[in-house]
């Protein structure tokens, strides 16, 4: 059976709060103060207007997977459409990812509202006073809300900010490339998500994209500075070691790979090539998996190699 999986992919996408009341609004804002990505609405038809032009269609089309070689030895598994690629798409981060509604607005109460926008591929949150709870309920099991919370509870704000972090995940998990095989399945193994997960904080990433073509995480920070993440199994090893003498690389190079004195990050290209410049960092392991290294290093703007707009040009664009 064909294996297909999604490498990580995360990047800031946008949720849409809808209530008459604008003290809770306010109160909202105080849990959710990027005001970039999180958007408030008093007006539903406005919000709607708005969700209708930015979310997804609940049916996502997907393009043709073919296998095709685009590096000597190497065979890739990826979706062919360029629209799949979620990075040349500027309009990524005004996604709506989730929708949390009040249920008592006027002229259309907060099922109706998501009612309504249930072609959308999107999270759905539903908030309630004591008395509407069996009406929200019902819509929870008919699958009109995702999740529904009690404005009176205490503990409802970090619900729905535990909730919208991993309503966010998924949408960018949605939107990455599709792959076949082994190709991008070291990124989605846990314990290299856990070591990903540990490079964000620390480095202060705030979005990253698996490349199919170079196998490997390109990265920015708040300030749109490009990195890449590179993890290598041992196949990866045995492989771009043949590459590199196929191409008559150094041979010191080669030696310091076998025994993993050093990683070559040889970005913007999958694998050595002959007069290029690369990288040589050394590897960390994973933990908890043997033969499993990787490396992390920052990339001059020149060398990203695409035409893209990061987030931290968008929020600037859009602030202005």
């Amino acid at each position: 059976m064909n294996n297909f999986i999604r490498p990580p992919v995360i990047y800031p996408s946008t949720v849409v709060f809808v209530d008459d009341n604008d003290n809770y609004l306010d109160a909202l804002r105080r849990f959710f103060p990027d005001t970039s990505t999180n958007l408030f609405f008093a007006r539903p038809q406005t919000a709607l207007a708005f969700i209708r032009q930015h979310a997804r269609e609940n049916s996502l089309e997907f393009a043709p997977a073919s296998a095709c070689v685009s590096e000597t030895g190497f065979e890739r598994y990826v979706e062919t459409s360029a629209e799949r690629d979620i990075l040349a798409r500027a309009s990524r981060f005004a996604e709506v990812a989730a929708v949390v509604v009040d249920f008592d607005m006027p002229g259309m109460n907060g099922v109706d509202f998501l009612s309504s926008i249930s072609n959308l591929r999107c999270a759905k949150v539903l908030l309630t006073g004591v008395a509407d709870e069996t009406v929200a309920v019902k819509a929870f099991n008919a699958g009109i809300v995702d999740l529904y919370l009690r404005k009176s509870d205490g503990e409802s704000a970090n619900r729905l900010v535990h909730f919208l972090k991993d309503a966010k995940n998924r949408h960018c998990f949605e939107g990455g490339w599709l792959a076949l095989g082994e190709n991008g399945m070291t990124y989605c193994d846990p314990r290299t998500r856990k070591v990903i997960d540990e490079v964000v904080a620390t480095q202060g990433i705030v979005e990253y994209y698996w490349r199919p073509e170079q196998d490997a995480i390109l990265m920015f920070d708040r300030a749109g500075n490009p990195s890449v993440f590179v993890a290598w199994a041992e196949n990866d090893w045995i492989s771009q070691g043949e590459i590199v003498a196929d191409e008559g690389g150094p041979a010191e190079l080669l030696r310091q790979m076998a025994v993993r004195e050093v990683m070559p990050v040889f970005w913007p290209s999958l694998a050595y090539r002959s007069g290029q410049k690369y990288k040589t960092l050394p590897p960390q392991t994973i933990p908890g998996w043997d033969d499993v290294f990787y490396c992390w290093t920052p990339l001059d703007a020149a060398d990203v190699g695409m035409d893209l707009v990061t987030y931290s040009q968008w929020r600037n664009e859009r602030n202005r």
